[in-house]
Order: structure tokens, then sequence, then C-alpha cells
């Protein structure tokens, strides 16, 4: 099978530039993926994917239909060598557009193309707050609990440490409020030093989180070591010579997979592998992703064979951004509130009217 470009182009359309692309096959099916990157926790830019992703088809040549789609979408990839690697966002899009092809022609769903079970599961999402205001935090929490999450992440924004005693005091109400059990989990952004972050997770084991995602720089954390709470991976999974690190050391609590920044849904799952051999927890998330990206996350999230926890896979402004450019959308694993699923096949089946003109103009 031979694969011809239909769309590779980026839109400026608020809130950042992204690259939508449409691959099709002799029999006019047609795959789509999406890149935004988000500068600077992405390396690369729109344009940097659309430059890497020129003339791509040249490249990728011949695709064996017979073989797995999987295999067939690796081996393809394959031939790109390292030329993807500073662009992960791009490498995710074409793998997900080829990917949504392939099961199109075999009438797969992508999470049973990954290795998922069928039926495959559904796996409940996470809800997401900022800390900031303080003093609304609890009752944000509570209507949370009310729209039925089972789990709250909270983003932690002080960076001094009367500012992080305001947040403690505001987090000791939140779990307070929550029921019993509940899942609570804390994201500083990476922006505590290593002697910071061990003062301040023995503050924290006051309110038990599950774990603190990403607590210090990412090239810090695997020196973090076993702390009174425990802690999370998140962007030090990029750096490959961390990764066995952090899987032996006796802190880490679960790897948080982005495929957007790891490089594609391939590569996500084989540390989500990793991860479940060791007994660590995992959870897959986003990048502020559009609506292809955050369909192949889902597929990625029920396709483990070890059920993540809560996945940070709800539907966020950003993406109601696309879903509005397009003029309506369907995203399958995103239909029920609370929750993600798979499509069920073939493909993703993310639908709406025109999507491969919506995004371009």
């Amino acid at each position: 099978m031979r694969v011809a470009p239909i769309h590779v182009a980026v839109s400026r359309r608020p809130p950042r530039p992204r690259l939508v692309l449409w691959i099709a096959d002799e029999q006019g099916r047609s795959g789509g993926g999406d890149a935004a990157p988000l500068p600077p926790f992405s390396r690369e830019s729109a344009d940097d994917c659309a430059q890497a992703l020129a003339g791509f088809e040249r490249r990728l040549g011949a695709i064996d239909d017979d073989a797995p789609p999987a295999e067939a979408v690796s081996a393809a990839l394959a031939r790109f060598g390292a030329h993807l690697d500073p662009v992960p966002s791009a490498r995710l899009a074409l793998e997900t557009a080829l990917l949504d092809l392939l099961c199109q022609r075999r009438g797969l769903s992508i999470s049973t193309a990954l290795g998922g079970r069928i039926p495959a599961p559904r796996v409940p999402v996470n809800g997401l707050l900022l800390a900031s205001p303080e003093s609304t935090l609890a009752e944000r929490a509570a209507t949370l609990v009310a729209r039925g999450y089972t789990a709250i992440k909270i983003k932690l924004r002080a960076r001094d440490d009367a500012g992080f005693l305001r947040e403690l005091a505001a987090l000791c109400e939140v779990r307070e409020r929550l029921p019993q059990p509940f899942e609570l989990r804390l994201d500083p952004n990476a922006a505590w030093s290593l002697d910071e972050a061990r003062a301040r997770l023995r503050a924290l084991a006051v309110i038990a989180p599950s774990f603190v995602e990403q607590p210090v720089a990412a090239a810090e954390l695997h020196r973090l070591g076993e702390c009174a709470v425990p802690w999370a991976a998140d962007e030090s999974l990029v750096i490959p010579e961390l990764v066995e690190p952090l899987l032996s050391s006796r802190g880490c609590a679960a790897f948080v997979l982005k495929p957007a920044l790891l490089g594609g849904l391939d590569r996500a799952r084989r540390l989500a592998l990793r991860a479940g051999e060791r007994g660590l927890d995992v959870v897959v998330t986003h990048l502020f992703d559009g609506p292809f990206s955050m369909a192949a996350a889902a597929e990625l999230a029920v396709s483990l064979p070890r059920a993540p926890l809560a996945c940070g896979l709800d539907r966020h402004e950003a993406l109601e951004a696309w879903i509005a450019d397009s003029g309506g959308l369907t995203i399958p694993q995103l239909a029920d509130a609370g929750s993600i699923q798979s499509s069920g096949g073939p493909g993703l089946l993310v639908a709406g009217r025109a999507l491969e003109h919506a995004w371009t103009r």
C-alpha cells in the first residue's frame, strides 16, 4: 500500500499554531493526525513539524498491508531514522494518521491494533484544577466530586515558602471536603529544587496525595530518591538515559505519559509496559492536543494490559477551539463525561463536516 498526503498544513488560529495532517490510500480512505506543540514544554514549533513532514511520503514508501497495523506503522516510521526525533509531535501526527488509515482498511480499532482487549474497557479521567485562587479551591474540588470524578489533579503555582503554605492550607481544606478514599494528585510543574521538594513533600504528607507529579526539573528527578510522599515522572521521561534510573527509584510511583512529548503511541506504550513490569502505575495524558491526538491517546490508555490510573484526557479548552473551527465534530473516545473509551473501530472514527479543510483555512 502507498499513501498520499491530502493536507500537511499549519493553521494560525488561536489558541496556538497547529498542524493538520491528512493522508489517503488508493481507495480514497483517509486517516488524520494533528500536532500542536506547546513551547517551552515542546522543543518544536508547528512550522518545524510542517518542515519535517514535507514530502514524507517519499521517505515512507510502500507500507506492508499484510502485517498487523501497529507493526506495519512501526516499520514505516523506522525508515525515518532520527529525522523525526526533534519533532515528536509531528511523529505522533504521522503515526496517528497511518494507524487511522490502516485500521480502517482492516476494520480494527486502534486500541485493538495496539494489542488491547476486546471489548476494550473504559478508563476514568481525572479532573484538573489550579490551586489559585486558594479561597475557592475546596469548593471547586467539591464541584468536580459532585460531577462524578474519582480523581483530581491540582496544579500548584506558588514559588515562595509563604505561597506554598497558603496552598497547603487550601489543600488541607480540600482533603477535608473529599470523600474517602479519593485520589488527589499535585503538580508543581518542576518548579522546586531538590531540597525544596524533599521539604515540601514532607509537609504535603498530611493530605496524603497519591503522588506529586514532576516536582523538580527533568534532569534532576532521578536524584530525588524516596520521600515522605511518592512522586511521578513526566517530562523526565523524554530523556532516554533517565528512564531506567526512574524505573529503579524507590520514590517513583508512576509514569505520566504524553505521546506528543515522547514521539508517539508506540513509544509511550513501551514505557507503560516497562513501568507495569516494575509495579509502577501509569497515567496517559495530553499536551493540550488536537482531536486526533486526543483520540489516539485514549485508544492507547484503553489498550494497556495493566489498567492505568484515571487519565488526564478530559476535554480541554484548546480542544474546544479545534472543534469550533471544524464546524463541529464527534470524538467517540471522549463521548462520555468522566471516562474514555475506544472507538470500537474501524480506525479513530473522528468525524465532522469537511474535516480535511476545516483547520487549514
